[in-house]
């Protein structure tokens, strides 16, 4: 019960650790040149996002956005290429107390060609891959995308949701 108490604990922490900025107006971002020739072309974050599905931090969820058809990714720069869904799961074990991580490939394949992230980023074979969360965090595997341009590394739950005998215990 207690595990289970510090385990929300966390999660709530976290949580608010995790909270989604507000969505800056371009002129204020501090990022985009107000006096650049293209910035009137530009659309309001607010505009472009506020409709869109979140998580439970407010951040997009962008598997439920694709899923529920808000957006239709283009297959590549040409638009021609062709994608193909690839429906293999990995449970990546090397978690120590925390759950395992249950990769799904499908999830991933419905934006990216296997060529992304093959053999750049991860070697195709079993036990080719040392992952750790420090590697992530520091922007190897996992971190090259997530916490850049899909949602936080640090949101735990997302990806440690195999529980097993070890979870919790420290």
């Amino acid at each position: 019960m207690m595990q289970k108490i510090l385990m929300s604990l966390c999660l709530v922490i976290a949580g608010a650790a995790l909270a989604a900025p507000p969505l800056l107006p371009l002129a204020k971002d501090g990022i985009h040149d107000t006096q650049g020739p293209a910035f009137t072309l530009l659309q309001e974050p607010a505009e472009a996002l506020g409709n869109l599905p979140v998580d439970r931090y407010g951040f997009t969820d962008w598997v439920k956005t694709l899923q529920d058809g808000h957006i239709t990714p283009r297959t590549g720069i040409s638009g021609s290429e062709k994608m193909k869904a690839v429906d293999l799961d990995i449970t990546m074990k090397n978690t120590a107390s925390m759950p395992h991580v249950l990769f799904s490939h499908q999830v991933h394949t419905q934006w990216l060609t296997c060529s992304n992230c093959h053999s750049r980023i991860f070697l195709p074979q079993i036990g080719g891959n040392f992952v750790t969360m420090a590697k992530i965090v520091g922007g190897e595997y996992c971190g090259v995308c997530h916490g850049k341009v899909a949602f936080s590394a640090l949101n735990c739950e997302r990806c440690h949701t195999v529980p097993t005998a070890k979870t919790g215990l420290r």
